[in-house]
């Protein structure tokens, strides 16, 4: 490399629009890299996951998804490989700044930082890290589906009572990567739709990332809903209950990616959410966090973080899959017959206590 590029690092937060901001990026690798971006293949061809593992303890990286379905065995062997092939990726293309995007990095702790840091430090130039937040109450039932996917076997209100402090008070979070990880710079966005330019997500992360880029100039991309119906949540919960109590699977550790896509095409109805009450009730936990965050890292002097309102409009607050509907679930997702009759004594079981 002729100089050291800058680094443009995109930590998350997760369900923030992260997977539309990747796809852009995969999607227009080449023109990037023809204009002096390189959004590398290394870490992952769409998401850079292997950040994220990169980041994580010796004895922590055993509980990623990703460090078992990529068959890994020494963690310092896959650091020392991931170190060689990045740094081989860039010399090969020269570029004046490398991208990286992974949404796993909002949350990791400190110690996890200064790992990250090596690495990056090897590479770059100057480093800016750019975050999106999005309204607490929103993000979590936002997520609780995504926990749901991924084996939760609690409802959405038992699930919301766990402690979110190390994802939701902003204000450390944001600080302690300062602090830490010592960027030269600290992109923080709102991820309210209203205030990307025309519209569009890709082009406020262009602007945030500081790139010369019109992303009218590049290939769009195609925004998925990713977000599943109540009855599809429940359907997949009371999946996750069947393998955990009946065929002795560990919570929060099973794949529904093949229901998940069967769901898609069901009409799961409205999206499940808290009461109104409870949902004010979490946002008040967070209101000196983001207002701390609006004056000091936006120098907003209202102290108000976010200006859009709560999402309503398509949602119920009752989580229950009426059982009379589940044999049509069981056959839209092709489950053995013979699983049939522990399932419904579940879903009929979970029915009456939702009521």
């Amino acid at each position: 490399m002729a100089t050291s590029p800058d680094v443009v690092l995109h930590i998350g937060s997760d369900k923030t629009g992260t997977t539309s901001i990747q796809q852009f990026l995969r999607r227009n690798r080449a023109a990037l890299a023809g204009r002096g971006v390189l959004y590398p293949r290394t870490p992952g061809d769409v998401r850079h996951t292997d950040l994220g593992l990169y980041s994580r303890s010796d004895q922590t990286l055993p509980e990623s998804r990703f460090w078992r379905r990529g068959g890994h065995t020494s963690p310092d062997a896959f650091r020392r490989g991931l170190r060689r092939r990045l740094s081989r990726e860039v010399a090969a293309v020269d570029p004046s700044t490398v991208v990286l995007s992974d949404e796993a990095l909002f949350r990791i702790p400190a110690e996890s930082m200064l790992r990250l840091r090596g690495l990056i430090d090897g590479l770059a130039g100057q480093v800016r890290v750019v975050v999106y937040l999005r309204r607490q109450d929103d993000h979590l039932v936002s997520r609780y589906q995504q926990a749901v996917k991924l084996g939760e076997v609690l409802d959405l209100r038992a699930w919301s009572h766990r402690d979110f402090s190390g994802i939701y008070d902003y204000w450390v979070r944001l600080t302690t990567w300062q602090d830490t990880f010592q960027p030269a710079s600290l992109a923080v966005r709102r991820f309210e739709r209203e205030r990307f330019p025309e519209g569009s997500l890709t082009q406020d992360f262009l602007d945030a990332a500081e790139l010369d880029v019109r992303s009218a100039d590049l290939r769009s991309i195609t925004v998925r809903n990713e977000s599943l119906g109540v009855e599809a949540v429940e359907m997949l919960r009371v999946l996750n209950l069947h393998q955990v109590e009946d065929e002795g699977a560990a919570p929060r550790r099973i794949s529904n990616r093949a229901h998940v896509k069967r769901l898609r095409q069901a009409d799961g109805g409205p999206q499940v959410t808290l009461p109104e009450a409870d949902l004010d009730q979490f946002m008040a936990r967070w209101s000196e966090s983001n207002d701390r965050v609006a004056r000091d890292l936006l120098d907003d002097p209202s102290g108000r973080l976010f200006h859009a309102s709560r999402r309503t409009a398509g949602t119920t607050t009752e989580q229950v899959l009426d059982p009379g509907r589940l044999d049509g679930y069981l056959e839209l997702l092709e489950i053995p017959e013979e699983q049939h009759a522990a399932i419904r004594r579940i879903a009929e079981r979970e029915a009456t206590r939702s009521g």
